[in-house]
């Protein structure tokens, strides 16, 4: 299973919605529901979405590389565990 974490480390580095759907095998809404309950959760935004594209808030900036270190700590997890 992917952590909501993932879904939204590959939604900025493949800078789209629609390109991490098709890459993680999921619904573009799935997506993008995922990104918005975890920003509900944390209770800030983390991208801001316009037709040109996302781009990450200050606050997204910020938390970024927290979000990847978990991802991080989740790959090897899942090692050791298998």
């Amino acid at each position: 299973m992917i952590s909501k974490y993932a879904v939204f480390c590959s939604v900025i580095e493949l800078g789209s919605f629609t390109k991490t759907a098709k890459e993680l095998n999921y619904s573009q809404s799935a997506v993008s529901q995922t990104v918005k309950n975890l920003e509900k959760e944390i209770g800030t935004c983390l991208l801001t979405r316009s037709h040109e594209g996302i781009k990450l808030t200050k606050d997204g900036q910020a938390l970024s590389p927290y979000f990847q270190q978990l991802v991080q700590g989740e790959k090897q997890l899942t090692k050791k565990i298998e």
